[in-house]
């Protein structure tokens, strides 16, 4: 899959206020941006529940969790996928973390992490199976693969683009330790 172009071209700099938003967690819980500040977070945006990618990229997360809790740092996944399907998610891979729905992806085009895709063949054919809206000159739109690290204030420390999930946790988890390890020892 070729990322094509950003839709829209939001890009939230390094030292900016994160965008507020709305989200419902797995178990139908309205998390917001104020719910989030005194500690440090991390939200990371993700395509679609039951792919080979997400869950290994959500479990990734789980199993470095506990290092983001020593940092007082929670995690919250976000997509456009509904509490059952974030729920099914959870159970199954044994989820420490929240996952939350951007249904109608305000937070996700907020965030500027909505994107359009060029597939081959072979990728086209993948993604109708998981329900993705292809076009006929196969071109998709989805959520990119992003992380967005803030701080308890509700700035962006850092962030991720287009990712691949493989190892992505654990530089997460150690530009964490970078970021705020000195602050909190304080």
């Amino acid at each position: 899959m070729e990322l094509l172009r950003y839709q829209p071209e939001n890009n939230i700099e390094i030292g900016a206020k994160v965008p507020d938003f709305i989200l419902v967690d797995h178990e139908n819980k309205t998390l917001r941006l104020r719910d989030l500040i005194g500690s440090p977070a991390v939200l990371y945006f993700y395509p679609k529940d039951g792919t080979s990618g997400c869950i290994q990229e959500a479990c990734d997360f789980r199993d470095v969790y506990t290092d983001f809790l020593e940092l007082d740092c929670p995690v919250y996944g976000i997509s456009p996928d509904n509490e059952v399907s974030h729920q099914d998610m959870t159970d199954k891979h044994d989820l420490p973390f929240d996952l939350c729905v951007d249904p109608d992806l305000n937070t996700i085009k907020e965030y500027g992490v909505w994107g359009e895709y060029q597939l081959n063949d072979k990728e086209a054919e993948y993604a109708k199976g998981f329900g993705f809206d292809i076009d006929e000159s196969l071109r998709a739109w989805s959520v990119v693969r992003c992380t967005f690290l803030i701080d308890k204030d509700g700035i962006l420390v850092h962030k991720w683009m287009n990712v691949n999930f493989r190892g992505h946790a654990s530089s997460v988890r150690d530009q964490l330790h970078k970021s705020f390890k000195f602050d909190i020892a304080f």
